[in-house]
């Protein structure tokens, strides 16, 4: 017996000690939850996936839904991204023709600015569109060179009116358009009535000049 238990002691049984760790991983994850649960919508064919829906185990509310194509199912076509405890959408990543990122504000959910990368290179960027949180309308268009960092216009927008007010180029020389003219407007009050007795007297004015009686420097 005293040389088993050496032998036993020089040489454990690995597999209970396995089945001992397995055990304690086990329970050791067992005690953990997901922070998050994903909700699969399909399509009519009941077979193509039409987008995924997560949300957040705690609150209930939805942070991110992921849409995909709709001739491939497989390819991503946008993904919108939501704030936990307000529920406004923080962001939209697009990949339709080319990548493009809009932002929301936070407190609003109204957008607030549009990044567009290039078709070919998607991290580098063409150009920045920036809203007007009042009225949702451009105020700002930002065009980059072909590296992808460099500006090289900056174009000021009035919303209201949609015009271009001033732009600005990678030499910092600032173009500001010329103002249309201004035009007066007419006012008929300055203008008196005749009455009819001038009248009479122009009437006779010109019916004597058209018989001759009358010449001019008698006028």
């Amino acid at each position: 017996m005293k040389l088993l238990t050496a032998i036993q002691e020089a040489f454990p049984d690995k597999s209970q000690k396995i089945t001992l760790e397995n055990s304690h991983l086990k329970l050791l994850y067992s005690n953990l939850t997901p922070d998050t649960r994903e909700e699969v919508i399909y399509r009519k064919n009941g077979k193509s996936v039409d987008k995924i829906i997560e949300f957040d185990i705690a609150t209930g509310s939805k942070i991110k839904t992921t849409h995909y194509d709709y001739f491939n199912d497989k390819k991503i076509r946008s993904v919108d991204e939501f704030d936990r405890k307000t529920g406004f959408k923080l962001r939209t990543i697009n990949y339709v023709l080319y990548k493009s990122v809009d932002e929301f504000d936070p407190n609003s959910g109204k957008k607030i600015r549009t990044t567009n990368y290039n078709l070919k290179d998607e991290t580098k960027i063409s150009s920045v569109q920036e809203y007007d949180i009042e009225t949702g309308k451009i105020i700002t268009i930002s065009i980059y060179k072909r590296d992808g960092r460099t500006v090289s216009i900056v174009k000021k927008i009035n919303p209201e009116t949609g015009k271009i007010t001033s732009w600005v180029n990678n030499k910092m020389t600032e173009y500001q358009p010329v103002e249309p003219a201004k035009f007066s407007k007419s006012s008929y009050n300055d203008f008196k009535t005749v009455d009819s007795k001038e009248k009479e007297n122009i009437a006779k004015l010109i019916d004597n000049l058209y018989r001759n009686n009358l010449k001019f420097e008698h006028i």
